[in-house]
């Protein structure tokens, strides 16, 4: 086991990517905070009562998981670093095979039939509570839901590893609160109970409980087939009130969002060599023309024609001197291989009487 310079635990693999000095990564994490709770003492006086603009400034995201904290903790915590023990477990699930969703069903549509569903992009929190200093810290990602095929106890969430890594890595003895905030009217946080699977290409499954709310979350559809180089691909680009005026208003105008148009670049593989779709080399890795902004990585890449998901975002780094720097993520290839593929039998299932 290895800690790299991202602050980020790493499985040794012998498909682990390699990275050079001039080959620098930078994930598109929004950056770690620790701020203190300073309690509202609602008895004193005018002059000496603290506002809710001096306590939380600007920052609406940290507000509302401020005033949500005790629903938050309420659930119970998942252990520092749990996630790592499925790294790579195949699920007993079936995803499905979307390459050509209809209208309504393309990721970036706008055209849902029950804005109740929200638009099935998430935002995902990994919080850590320290009651003795009164401090919290927290990691934000983003991420989707997916709908596989005999998961029936709720819904399934794609995102990224890194961010939970990271706080994991700078808490290792403390529990973690993970839950994500969905884009419906009520943007009240879920809790995630389980992380099944993760891929060392910075993916990460976590499921969420049964209930009304998580049942009418909308899934993304994800396909299975690459996309070429020079296709247009539509990033999600995460971003707070205050970093951002573009976009439209997200999770109950708490934050913003917009799809970013991007060239896609090509494939590479585990070593960062350029690999060919319809080639034998494995494609775990997306590249793609613009830089997704800090809170953005486990957030979809989709495909501009067909509307379906072929990636996830990580971040960004330099392709090439000539290139720059550019985003990447992981390709949608890496999430099916954490499923079960259609049609296949288990051998301990197929001889049973």
């Amino acid at each position: 086991m290895l800690f790299n310079s991202y602050g980020c635990f790493s499985v040794v693999h012998r498909h682990k990517p390699v990275f050079t000095s001039s080959q620098i990564r930078k994930y598109a994490t929004s950056s770690n905070i620790s701020i203190p709770i300073t309690p509202v003492n609602r008895q004193l006086s005018s002059k000496n009562t603290i506002t809710d603009q001096q306590r939380f400034g600007d920052d609406l995201l940290f507000q509302h998981i401020h005033d949500n904290l005790s629903s938050i903790t309420q659930y119970q915590p998942l252990p520092s670093g749990s996630h790592r023990f499925n790294l790579g477990r195949t699920l007993p699930h079936i995803l499905p095979y979307e390459p050509y969703p209809n209208r309504t069903r393309r990721a970036d549509s706008t055209e849902t039939s029950d804005i109740q569903a929200g638009d099935g992009i998430v935002v995902v929190v990994h919080l850590v509570q320290d009651s003795a200093s009164k401090f919290i810290d927290y990691v934000v990602s983003s991420g989707f839901a997916i709908d596989p095929q005999g998961q029936d106890d709720g819904k399934m969430v794609v995102t990224c590893s890194h961010t939970l890594d990271q706080i994991s890595t700078k808490y290792p003895d403390k529990p973690i609160h993970s839950f994500i905030l969905p884009s419906t009217p009520d943007p009240t946080p879920i809790p995630i109970t389980s992380f099944p699977s993760s891929s060392i290409s910075d993916l990460l499954i976590c499921t969420l409980p049964k209930s009304p709310t998580i049942n009418q979350l909308r899934s993304l559809p994800v396909s299975p087939f690459p996309v070429y180089k020079g296709q247009k691909v539509l990033v999600h680009k995460y971003g707070t009130t205050t970093t951002s005026t573009s976009g439209i208003p997200w999770i109950k105008n708490i934050l913003r969002r917009e799809w970013k148009t991007a060239e896609m670049f090509g494939y590479r593989n585990y070593g960062w060599r350029e690999v060919q779709p319809g080639t034998s080399s494995a494609l775990p890795y997306i590249t793609f023309s613009t830089r997704p902004s800090p809170g953005s990585s486990g957030g979809p890449i989709i495909d501009a024609i067909s509307g379906s998901v072929v990636g996830i975002v990580s971040g960004s780094r330099t392709l090439s001197a000539v290139k720059g720097e550019r985003g990447y993520g992981s390709s949608a290839e890496n999430i099916f291989e954490l499923f079960t593929l259609p049609g296949f039998i288990p051998s301990s299932q197929k001889y049973k009487a």
